[in-house]
């Protein structure tokens, strides 16, 4: 497997298509914590989204990177198509803890918070931001040629559904009473970020069970992923 992730990196990193969303990552970040000192809580639930945003724009580069002829080989000499894919996921799993690791240490290290985080918002701040990068990979990837099929519609639905996970509270709000449970079938991208917003109101369990699930639901996305598109023939 390590191999097959090294392989993907190098592949990947030859291809620039990082760069993008790299600067606009870091970039972003960078610029916002120009201007100090700034709400811990508020500023990890923008960072979160940002990385939820900025891990599916990786995903749904790095999936379809290679031709379609190279991918059936490189799954060849994996062994299989299931090793072939789920390398790659690990790989864009990496990514975003690297990613992570930024926009949590960053700030606080170099004095941009207006105090150091308690222990509770650091685990909170991790898992979040954790959970968002896989997030926005497992949706990412069902937009790819691999879940979505060849289709210039597949980036605007990928837009379209982004927007909506990180807009499920106003959007459900339009709903009527009886369907709000709809919310929670939605990726719960914004979920997590109004959790993290607001953790010094509530409860430290509340953070952690909103985690957990959207850690479930993104372990469905991305484990779903990998068995279709290891089903599916080059």
């Amino acid at each position: 497997m390590l191999p097959l992730i090294r392989y993907h990196w190098s592949y990947y990193t030859k291809s620039y298509r990082y760069l993008a969303p790299l600067i606009a990552y870091v970039g972003l970040l960078l610029f916002i914590y120009t201007i100090s000192p700034n709400p811990v809580l508020e500023s990890y639930a923008f960072s979160s989204v940002w990385l939820f945003v900025v891990s599916a724009w990786i995903a749904w580069g790095l999936s379809d990177l290679e031709p379609e002829t190279q991918q059936a080989v490189t799954a060849l000499h994996a062994g299989s198509a299931g090793a072939y894919y789920a390398s790659k996921l690990l790989l864009m799993a990496a990514i975003g803890l690297l990613l992570t690791a930024f926009a949590v240490l960053y700030p606080a290290l170099t004095g941009k918070l207006e105090r150091w985080p308690t222990r509770v918002e650091w685990l909170a701040a991790a898992s979040v931001h954790t959970a968002q990068s896989l997030l926005g990979t497992g949706i990412a990837l069902w937009f790819t040629e691999r879940g979505f099929g060849r289709s210039a519609a597949s980036l605007p639905a990928l837009i379209g559904v982004i927007v909506l996970s990180l807009a499920s509270a106003s959007a459900v709000a339009q709903l009527p009473e009886g369907m709000a449970f709809v919310r929670w079938l939605l990726p719960p991208a914004g979920i997590l970020s109004e959790v993290l917003t607001g953790l010094e109101q509530g409860s430290a369990w509340t953070a952690a069970g909103a985690s957990l699930y959207a850690f479930a639901y993104a372990g469905l996305l991305c484990g779903g992923f990998v068995v279709r598109a290891a089903g599916k023939k080059f």
